[in-house]
């Protein structure tokens, strides 16, 4: 989950396909470093200043060079915001733009970042919005930057509820956005989405304390970056009504996260979808079982199976428990895990389709939050 993947247009570099970046210096040698037009290229360097350790890169076209773009009286060629959108977006069929990360068969992202997105109003929107659909689909989180044209707290709040459709428990927004010396402009300051340095700083904190754990406070401080404005205590708590995170700066601690909840905070009752850490660790648990099942090919979906299953689910389980990530002072307290006669119908039994289903305490001893996976024997995860 630690794994963030950018979706923008850089300098250089292949179109269309996911590229691994483990440092900024490889990012620079293969798609060019700090390009002016792409606020993802900055993105990407605060993210590895704030901890990242891995990224896929997917380049987009620059719509203002395609024949997309407008052709101003001057002669000088403008993209419009529905044609950066469909650029970012690419083709669901083709597998481009964001759906080039259908593609990934390892080292799958749990983060996704789209800062051009943010720039170009509603059709930002549009943007987020499907890329909430294959969040969904590929169990990662949407880091969404605060919109160019929301800069103040009544302007953030008052897009927030313009766009209801957002509030979904995949994303994540942080206000307000910070700034950073812009190499290209002789280290004068300037204003950028959030997002990159935020998925660093969860890829860091991930490694260091646990998914589970909470990105907000003393202990999460952003690196390199300043805030871009204050905010009051009345704004803050109005924000995270809305489900917006706070950034912070502390005397004497430094630019922090102030705020964990996911967009989904106002309509959401479950804990495990207003709150970051939560959401996340149930998306990693589910990817870990999808991942490291092992699949027996030649089995038998029988009792023996299910035992194996359960044989290997249970100290998984029992290890994230003894780590803290789990509530209750026993075992039993803390977690189950179920796969027999009970989780099975007799079409799942007649189809070969095993199901097993767990329950993992987050807040409170005893108080399971259920999840569920279901394999088909010899083939891959549902």
């Amino acid at each position: 989950m630690d794994i963030a993947a950018f979706v923008d247009v850089f300098a250089q570099g292949p179109l269309h396909e996911p590229v691994p970046v483990q440092s900024w210096q490889e990012f620079q040698m293969l798609f060019g470093g700090f390009e002016a037009t792409s606020e993802a290229s900055y993105g990407v360097y605060l993210f590895f200043e704030n901890g990242g350790e891995f990224a896929w890169i997917v380049r987009v076209e620059d719509a203002s060079k395609t024949g997309l773009a407008l052709v101003s009286s001057s002669g000088e060629r403008q993209a419009s915001p529905s044609s950066i959108a469909r650029c970012l977006l690419g083709s669901a069929s083709g597998n481009t733009g964001i759906y080039a990360l259908r593609t990934l068969r390892r080292k799958k992202p749990g983060l996704l970042v789209i800062p051009q997105a943010a720039e170009i109003g509603s059709e930002g929107v549009k943007v987020y919005r499907e890329a909430l659909t294959l969040c969904r689909e590929l169990g990662m989180m949407l880091l969404v930057d605060p919109p160019l044209m929301a800069d103040s707290p009544a302007e953030m709040r008052a897009w927030l509820n313009e766009n209801p459709d957002l509030a979904q428990p995949e994303a994540v927004l942080y206000y307000p956005r910070v700034l950073f010396p812009d190499a290209l402009q002789h280290g004068r300051n300037r204003s950028f989405g959030p997002s990159g340095c935020v998925a660093g700083l969860y890829s860091w904190l991930d490694q260091e304390r646990g998914v589970w754990q909470s990105p907000s406070g003393l202990h999460a401080p952003l690196e390199a970056v300043m805030v871009g404005r204050d905010l009051g205590p009345e704004d803050q708590s109005s924000l995270a009504l809305l489900g917006a995170n706070a950034i912070r700066d502390f005397p004497g601690h430094g630019v922090v996260l102030w705020g964990a909840r996911t967009l989904a905070t106002k309509q959401a009752p479950e804990p495990e979808r207003r709150y970051v850490s939560l959401r996340r660790f149930m998306l990693a648990i589910e990817r870990s079982l999808q991942t490291d099942l092992p699949l027996v090919l030649d089995a038998t979906n029988d009792e023996a199976l299910w035992a194996k299953v359960r044989g290997l689910v249970e100290p998984f389980f029992e290890g994230l428990w003894r780590r803290g990530a789990f509530q209750g002072e026993k075992a039993e307290d803390a977690f189950f895990v179920r796969c027999d006669r009970t989780t099975m119908t007799e079409t799942d039994l007649a189809e070969g389709r095993l199901v097993l289903q767990y329950g993992v305490a987050l807040v409170r001893s005893g108080e399971f939050t259920l999840g569920r996976v279901a394999l088909q024997v010899g083939s891959e995860a549902e």
